[in-house]
């Protein structure tokens, strides 16, 4: 019944890795049906959730959206206006992933989880990096975006994930610090074959 968080810098194979390891051991892989789960609770449309946590985002990100997620029509379509704030956001995340946590068998994306599970039993946090050459090489190969379009995604990205985690630790110190994880893996230098194997090693093995 364990939980593993995945927090990655963007470009690192998180989304990837996440996918193959729901796959291999039968978990729920928990990734962008979070939106809509936080919009359920928080009673907003997956649009006003999504423009929350990328407050200020780029075109250049929607057109990434876009590539990366096939529903991203859908989610277009809003209901109601709520107006959402840090509190009421992090209280309804926190809430929705101490509930996956309770339900096991979960593999989670992002979204603070890492810390949210901080010493909860059976919940396994990775962290994945890599530097700047890698990122963009993946990204354009994974979502055939040329290299300026990686690159600037890439900055924007990781300027928007390091204001978001700070909703859950505000000591930005240990967003990718190896101490505030069980397993930090260079995804440049272990391929995400060699990564998964080491994850199922370390939830199975502990």
């Amino acid at each position: 019944m364990a939980v593993i968080t995945i927090s990655r810098q963007f470009g690192a194979g998180g989304r990837t890795l996440g996918e193959r390891l729901g796959k291999t051991l039968g978990y729920r892989f928990v990734h962008e049906d979070m939106i809509k789960e936080v919009a359920r609770l928080m009673k907003a449309s997956d649009k006003q959730v999504r423009d929350f946590e990328k407050r200020g985002s780029t075109k250049l990100l929607k057109f990434l959206d876009k590539i990366v997620n096939p529903d991203f029509i859908t989610r277009l379509v809003a209901d109601s206006y709520v107006i959402i704030d840090e509190k009421s956001y992090v209280d309804s995340v926190t809430s929705i992933i101490k509930r996956l946590y309770s339900e096991g068998n979960m593999v989670i994306i992002g979204r603070g989880s890492q810390f949210i599970l901080k010493g909860y039993e059976d919940a396994y946090h990775i962290l994945l990096v890599s530097d700047l050459e890698h990122r963009t090489r993946f990204l354009t190969d994974k979502y055939q975006l040329n290299e300026n379009q990686a690159l600037n995604a890439i900055k924007r990205a990781d300027e928007i994930r390091s204001g978001f985690l700070s909703f859950f630790c505000p000591d930005t110190s240990f967003h990718d610090n190896p101490v505030t994880y069980h397993l930090a893996i260079n995804t440049q230098r272990v391929s995400l074959e060699k990564a998964e194997e080491m994850i199922v090693k370390l939830i199975s093995h502990d």
